[in-house]
């Protein structure tokens, strides 16, 4: 048998599912759910493996079908509609009206029962289908873009890899099969369909009869230059289930589509199963048939209908049998059908009983098959020809998606294609929020082109939506690429953008590239300049290994070093979770663990972390020549040092702090080990880099470090990570309420963090002042000491140890409280002072270390003496008092922290420092 019959259907939806509910577009997923996607499912249940068709499901309707807020609100859909049915029970009178309501509190039930019987998740049913081959899943374009309006190979290619991506994210495989949207084909889209590893589309018949050169096979597939077997869609066959005249749709005892209970009922009676303002909306209870041309419509009869489609099966399967002998035997040939999956029981109510009588029947010899065994079977007969551009659309061009009405939306589309191409090379490597950013501007690009906005404009159905859709996605776009371009990009504005329409929000660092780019990018770097290193970085902390802020600088240094042409190579301490390897922002990671992993003593720990340190270290200078070791802190400093000896290259240190300094001193014999590895570190580098004078003088004092062996850089801080909009709700009617003057404090629950100062601060503040509350975050080995403390003081009510909070709770109480304190009497690092200033809060600080070179007095903060509880009550009185003291002192700290303390400088900076041996000889030992 070498003539055979395929059937093809497409299940799509625009992206509806937005963050607010009731909105009226929404509906239309609830009611192809109803109709279509879960009676399809009904069909599969029933028939076997032997008569399977093609299912293509786009990737918007899949991330909806996938949300949980999809799957909430359905629910709630279904109940409501079910007691509107219990309701309609006592209200019709007609007896064949209150058979139709019978039939329809069975319907939902059935429909409710499928709903949870997979867990409310309809792709894990679909998933188990295919993989008891009774249906071949395939996909479509991200978007569903109409791929030749689009106009760079970038563009088409993201359009189809995300689409691909989509699918193999919900399924678990990649299809061989790809629906092109609106079967428009174009030549050239072929190839890139064919480097993403689709081998088959459908287009329309037009196509196959315009061949160059001319084909005597009309119904055979046939090859594009670029390899992809093009199967054309049969019109006529598929014109008896679609045309909305000829078609059997249209036949008077099948349901009518329109008449709905929403609009005949009294308002007062449907209000509570109607749109909450009071619109009137399809509730999907519709009691009429067809009947034909005529107003008066006649009551649905179930059994009438059915045995209609019985009839129209018949019909069916003898024009298919008729099809079949007419293209005969000689030749490998395929009649086609394809149809939007929706047209079966959404518009065509009874659509699935007859594709599921009509995959049943046994009264026609019909060989059925899937396109992709039919390319198995026949590919070495399929001829190679050129094809034209053409749909399946109205006079088989593209007149619909581009005509008067709709012509407006392409200048502005291609403009956001090229304008996405532009940022993508710009941002190469770039830092997280940057990379959020280039992926909404990407996201909003993929849902702005969507098909469906100009076919709803040409059919002027639901044209405002699809209006405001389009105009909404454009100026987010804009607005993110001023933002990019300023180099400030929000997280708010992000967060607010995301969560409109959660689409792809599982890919991160998508690419917009063409196969030349990827060529490009896959070219190892020219290192023939100067200043281009290879950086070999230890640190026993990284995310998302985070103790205190060392993980933070070597993520920010590292990343940033990246951007300016660096490589960086980071060995760290292995997480529970997380790769061996990755490449996070351009870095790459390696984590290692130590021999000793759960050793109780930490001394002891870091001894066995540094042996498994060194040992890959030095695997991995055997295959890339370093030029410079980069260690942090005492913890890595026996790795650093053997490293350095055995590699023959220079060691350069940042000490971020020091054991005297945390202790006040040497005590124990631990301490004064742990001290010993400090000299050590400093004595072997070649030079250090301090973050603060602070440091610099107590590395000179205690350790005898010349001064010209150290380079002060100061920390930095991505200031956008410390902005949001988001209010944690009422956090402040927690804590005394909105009009109290609320002071934020976070570190570890440890002694030289200053908090036990902090409530003695607080117990000379409450008697005059009982509206100033204190909020400390933080955990550590003193965070029940110090609450009880608060309660044998009688401080409850104004001091207020919250514990651990998350990155976006700390970020929220930074920004929204009046004032952050950070009251240490040792604290090296100040970057917790360079996080309150990128939140705009006024920022007090210990005068002690790296907070007191950060913050001048009353400049850009508020100063303390440490350990002085009157110094901090004196303070904070200040700024409780004086309002344009705030704004004076965050005004000056906003502008110090886009000027002082941006990563960009520090890394060029580090650069110079860990470049200034290059073209020395290097030799074991140096200093």
């Amino acid at each position: 048998m070498n003539s055979y019959f395929s059937l093809v259907l497409h299940a799509h939806l625009p992206f509806v599912l937005h963050r607010e509910p009731d909105r009226l577009e929404e509906r239309w997923l609830f009611e192809a759910v109803s109709e279509t996607y879960i009676p399809l499912l009904w069909g599969l249940e029933s028939c076997s493996s032997e008569v399977k068709y093609t299912l293509s499901l786009s990737p918007p309707l899949l991330e909806m079908l996938a949300s949980n807020t999809f799957q909430e609100r359905y629910l709630a859909h279904i109940r409501n509609t079910q007691e509107l049915l219990l309701k309609e029970r006592d209200f019709v009178k007609e007896p064949e009206e209150s058979r139709v309501v019978e039939f329809y509190i069975e319907r939902f039930k059935k429909i409710k029962e499928t709903f949870l019987e997979w867990n409310c998740d309809l792709i894990s049913a679909y998933r188990y289908f295919m993989t008891q081959d009774k249906v071949e899943g395939i996909t479509s374009s991200a978007t569903h873009a109409i791929l030749p309006y689009i106009q760079t190979e970038q563009g088409i290619r993201a359009q189809i890899k995300d689409g691909l991506k989509c699918f193999e994210h919900h399924f678990g495989f990649k299809p061989d099969g790809f629906w092109l949207p609106e079967c428009a084909f174009s030549p050239g889209i072929d190839k890139v369909l064919y480097e993403d590893g689709v081998r088959y589309v459908f287009v329309d018949e037009d196509t196959i009869r315009k061949l160059d050169p001319e084909s005597q096979r009309k119904n055979t597939p046939v090859f594009s230059p670029h390899g992809i077997v093009l199967f054309p869609r049969c019109v006529s066959t598929s014109k008896k289930v679609w045309d909305a005249r000829t078609g059997y749709p249209g036949d008077y005892e099948y349901r009518e589509f329109y008449r709905d209970v929403g609009y005949g009922r009294d308002h007062d009676y449907i209000a509570p199963y109607i749109h909450p303002d009071g619109i009137r909306v399809d509730t999907g209870l519709k009691y009429y048939r067809i009947t034909g041309d005529t107003e008066a419509k006649e009551t649905y009869i179930r059994e009438k209908a059915i045995r209609k489609a019985e009839q129209h099966c018949e019909d069916f399967l003898h024009t298919v049998s008729e099809r079949i002998k007419e293209c005969g035997t000689d030749s490998a040939s395929v009649t086609l059908a394809a149809f939007d999956a929706e047209l079966f029981g959404h518009w065509w109510f009874e659509g699935p009983e007859w594709l599921q009588m009509l995959m049943k029947s046994e009264k026609t010899n019909i060989p059925w098959i899937t396109p992709k065994e039919f390319i198995k079977r026949h590919y070495q007969e399929l001829q190679t020809h050129h094809t034209c551009f053409s749909t399946w659309g109205r006079n088989g061009y593209g007149e619909v998606w581009l005509n008067e009405s709709n012509a407006w939306i392409y200048r502005h589309l291609h403009a956001m294609e090229h304008e996405l191409v532009k940022q993508m090379t710009i941002h190469k490597n770039p830092a997280p929020l940057t990379q959020r950013a280039l992926d909404q501007l990407k996201r909003e690009w993929l849902l702005a082109t969507s098909s469906d906005w100009s076919f709803i404009m040409d059919q002027q159905s639901a044209s405002d939506y699809a209006v405001s859709r389009l105009k909404e996605h454009i100026s987010v776009f804009n607005e993110l690429v001023k933002e990019l371009n300023d180099k400030r990009v929000f997280e708010s504005d992000l967060q607010d953008y995301e969560e409109r329409y959660p689409f792809l929000h599982w890919q991160k660092g998508s690419s917009f590239s063409s196969r030349h780019d990827e060529y490009i990018l896959s070219k190892p770097n020219d290192r023939t300049g100067e200043k281009n290193l290879n950086i070999l970085m230890l640190s026993w902390e990284f995310p998302p290994m985070v103790v205190g802020g060392l993980s933070r600088h070597v993520f920010d240094l590292s990343r940033t070093l990246v951007k300016q042409g660096h490589q960086v190579y980071v060995i760290t301490c292995a997480v529970d979770g997380y790769p061996d390897y990755e490449i996070n922002q351009g870095v790459h990671v390696f984590r290692v663990s130590g021999k000793q992993p759960h050793h109780d003593d930490f001394y002891h720990w870091a001894g066995s972390l540094n042996i498994a340190i060194s040992e890959l270290g030095s695997q991995l200078g055997e295959q890339i020549t370093f030029d410079c070791i980069h260690a942090h802190d005492w913890i890595v400093s026996v790795a650093a040092k053997g490293l350095k000896q055995r590699l023959k290259i220079p060691l350069y240190s940042t000490i971020h702090a020091t054991e005297y300094g945390r202790n006040k001193g040497i005590h124990n014999d631990q301490q004064a080990e742990i001290h010993h590895k400090e000299w050590e570190l400093m004595y072997e580098s070649r030079h250090i880099i301090v973050c603060s004078e602070y440091m610099k003088r107590d590395l000179i004092e205690v350790f005898q470090v010349p001064r010209d062996k150290m380079t002060i850089i100061p920390n930095g801080v991505e200031s956008d990570l410390f902005k949001t909009g988001n209010q944690i709700v009422d956090w402040k009617t927690n804590f005394g309420g909105r009009s109290c003057f609320h002071v934020f404090s976070l570190g570890r629950m440890v002694p030289e963090k200053g908090f036990l100062t902090l409530i003695e601060a607080s117990a000379l503040l409450k008697n005059v002042y009982p509206d100033i509350k204190f909020i400390i975050a933080g955990k550590g080995p003193m965070l029940e000491e110090y609450r009880n403390k608060v309660r044998h003081r009688g401080l409850e009510d104004q001091v207020f140890f919250i514990g651990f909070v998350s990155d976006e709770e700390r970020n929220n109480y930074l920004h929204e409280s009046d004032a952050v304190i950070f009251p240490s009497h040792y604290e090296p690092f100040g970057i917790v002072a360079l996080e309150g200033m990128a939140a705009g809060t006024p920022v007090i600080v210990s005068d002690t270390g790296g907070l007191g070179d950060i913050i001048e007095h009353d400049v850009n903060g508020l100063k303390v003496y440490p350990g002085n509880p009157q110094s901090i009550r004196d303070q904070i009185i200040r700024l409780y008092k004086d309002a344009g003291l705030s704004f004076r002192i965050c005004k000056q700290a906003q502008e110090d922290v886009h000027t002082k303390y941006s990563w960009e400088d520090i890394s060029i900076k580090t650069g110079e420092v860990l470049a200034s041996d290059k073209k020395k000889p290097t030799m074991a030992g140096v200093k």
